[in-house]
């Protein structure tokens, strides 16, 4: 493990701090984890070691970091039975290759990730939730599944309509599959008006937390009912008024960034390298930034990812659009042309109408964002 982390002094209402940043793979749960432990008055005790390693030097070893976290984990009272060479084979992964799988009704599936997150008594939380306020029936057929079972669900529904697979429940699995590819598509950013309420009211005030969205793990805040992410991108590292990140919105139009006092700062003075920089971090998911090519902007491209969920979407909803328009030219085939006209039969035309409305109420309920 000869990977290492950058640190980064900074000050929280007037406090001062040194929190780790994230190296050239992206933001990963160990950071989140190691910052939170770092910041959260309620874990000061028991992080004395860690603020100590932390406060050693400009880098942190990989192994050092996971040596000293694995000595706070077998002290808490969850892990006092806890096996340290386990938690030294397990840490690791919150850097590589942890998996986790959120439920659309905001909770998680449980496993050994989660055991790691309540054995250092840290939430770990998402806002990709689907809300029964609108639609309820929408509701009732996403909020049943996670991620991983949403993706199978599309994958039979796809089985089901191109191979003739035979299910029990067929019926069933279309029907949900429906909702989940329109629910998918429509929160491509993995964050939804609803779960941002829903954030808002599960967090404390004045609490730490680790956000999971998009396959990142981000340290997050709640400061007078507002919701802020610490910024540890590596391209920031000499800004140290910069320190908060708003969560304010679904697409991030509206995340600004702070001062460690929650005051806006604007970038409108830094360089335009900086300026990218900022709104490539700012708003991830904006047209803008598909032609970026700013160095500082490639040690955090992690967040400029292909949503897998919308590109599985469109490409469901083309495979239906085709196989419609394959029908009603089957159709138009089939049935014979007037001679003096040259168009089809009234029958035909009435087949292609009502398979063409069925199509067009398909799209209305799956819309591509």
């Amino acid at each position: 493990m000869s990977l290492s982390f950058a640190t980064k002094n900074i000050q929280i209402n007037g406090t001062p701090y040194r929190i780790l940043l994230q190296n050239d793979n992206g933001p990963c749960a160990l950071v989140a984890l190691a910052n939170v432990l770092l910041l959260s008055p309620s874990h000061q005790r028991k992080a004395q070691e860690l603020v100590r390693l932390v406060d050693s030097g400009r880098t942190i070893a990989l192994a050092d970091l996971v040596t000293v976290l694995a000595n706070i984990g077998i002290q808490t009272q969850s892990g006092a039975n806890t096996d340290i060479n386990q938690l030294l084979q397990v840490l690791p992964q919150l850097h590589t290759g942890l998996s986790v799988n959120p439920r659309f009704n905001g909770t998680f599936d449980d496993g050994m990730e989660m055991a790691i997150f309540r054995l250092y008594n840290v939430s770990l939380v998402h806002g990709w939730i689907i809300g029964d306020d609108n639609d309820p029936i929408a509701h009732d057929h996403v909020s049943k599944y996670s991620y991983e079972d949403a993706q199978r669900v599309l994958v039979q529904s796809y089985d089901i309509k191109r191979n003739n697979l035979q299910v029990n429940d067929g019926e069933q699995v279309l029907e949900d599959a429906t909702y989940l590819k329109s629910f998918l598509a429509r929160s491509a950013t993995q964050l939804t008006d609803y779960g941002l309420r829903h954030l808002k009211e599960i967090l404390v005030e004045k609490s730490f937390a680790i956000l999971f969205r998009n396959d990142h793990f981000s340290t997050i805040y709640k400061n007078n009912g507002e919701l802020f992410t610490l910024v540890t991108d590596f391209g920031f590292k000499d800004r140290r008024d910069i320190v908060w990140q708003a969560l304010k919105s679904v697409h991030g139009s509206q995340d600004a960034f702070y001062t460690g006092n929650f005051i806006p700062i604007s970038l409108e003075t830094d360089t335009p390298s900086m300026q990218q920089t900022a709104s490539f971090v700012s708003n991830p998911f904006s047209d803008q930034n598909e032609n970026n090519n700013n160095p500082e902007d490639r040690r955090i491209n992690s967040y400029q990812q292909i949503e897998n969920d919308e590109e599985l979407a469109r490409r469901l909803q083309e495979e239906e659009d085709r196989d419609a328009a394959g029908s009603i030219q089957r159709n138009y085939n089939r049935f014979p042309k007037n001679p003096k006209s040259g168009k089809k039969t009234d029958a035909a035309n009435s087949n292609g109408q009502k398979r063409r409305s069925k199509r067009d109420k398909l799209k209305q309920k799956c819309i591509v964002m």
